[in-house]
């Protein structure tokens, strides 16, 4: 089994695969454990976003007043964190919980997550979560120059319902190509995803998010959906069949979401759900010309 279908089958259940599997904590008299999952396909060096995910008996868990305590150690040094964080809760309008922390990792290789969930009346659960960090992205990495791809707008495809498997299409997100977003010299928000055929079930809250923000910063911001399948849609999901673009940019998982500044940049990149709580920062920070920075 490929590693695509290998990884959407896990996000079925909670948001991606881990690239190894959590040492689960050994079960207690009380309750069954719980099973942190990394929703996330890559990592690199430099400042990673960590989604998690929390399995409990099979079952995903959406617990708003968790707050995951997260220290990082290289394999070669497990006793001595190189990053210690708290993963918050950003899981508003998804359909389960999701975690989000952010930690610098400055050398490729292997590492380990500890992750510690506090339980009522007893001791925090601790377990381990394997991560390994490339020296290069296999996809847009934050820090390089956009990939202009000629996208389809309604330029090309005046049906909406040809051009995204939205059922409720906002017009708005088809006029510009991420081309003519790059040459408009303005800053764009670019998401990747199929409302329609999402194998991670947070495409479409995804996309509401984005014509949620997209109505206060359309003025600073230009506003970009591309469809995961060509259309027919069915057809192409059933055959695994992408859009170019998703060739192009070696995206091998859905959703995606780029945030780009009016030079071209890549200023920050969101795999997996998102939430307007998330969001929201980072655009002010895009419309006002500053870095994206997730930690401010």
């Amino acid at each position: 089994m490929s590693f695509l279908r290998t990884y959407c089958a896990a996000l079925l259940l909670i948001f991606a695969l881990s690239a190894c599997g959590p040492e689960a904590p050994p079960p207690t008299t009380e309750a069954a454990p719980i099973v942190p999952v990394l929703a996330a396909s890559e990592l690199t060096v430099g400042l990673n976003r960590l989604p998690i995910g929390l399995l409990q008996s099979g079952s995903p868990l959406n617990d708003p007043d968790l707050a995951i305590g997260v220290r990082v150690f290289s394999v070669n040094a497990k006793d001595t964190p190189i990053a210690e964080t708290t993963a918050v809760y950003r899981g508003q309008g998804l359909p389960v919980g999701l975690y989000i922390a952010y930690a610098r990792i400055d050398q490729p290789g292997g590492y380990e997550a500890e992750i510690s969930i506090p339980l009522d009346g007893a001791e925090p659960q601790v377990s381990r979560l394997r991560l390994d960090v490339v020296a290069e992205s296999r996809v847009p990495a934050i820090g390089t120059q956009v990939i202009a791809s000629d996208t389809l707008t309604v330029a090309d495809v005046p049906d909406l319902s040809q051009l995204t498997s939205d059922p409720r299409p906002d017009a708005d997100l088809y006029q510009l190509s991420i081309a003519d977003a790059v040459a408009a010299g303005k800053p764009f928000l670019v998401t990747f995803s199929t409302p329609g055929y999402c194998q991670t079930a947070v495409c479409a809250p995804n996309l509401e998010v984005v014509k949620q923000l997209k109505i206060a910063n359309a003025a600073a911001i230009n506003f970009i959906h591309v469809e995961v399948y060509p259309y027919p849609f069915g057809e192409s999901f059933q055959a695994r069949r992408l859009v170019p673009v998703m060739q192009e940019w070696n995206l091998r998982t859905e959703p995606w979401t780029y945030l780009v500044d009016s030079n071209g940049t890549i200023q920050a990149r969101y795999e997996g759900g998102l939430t307007f709580a998330e969001l929201e920062p980072a655009l002010v920070q895009l419309a006002a010309g500053q870095p994206v920075d997730p930690l401010q």
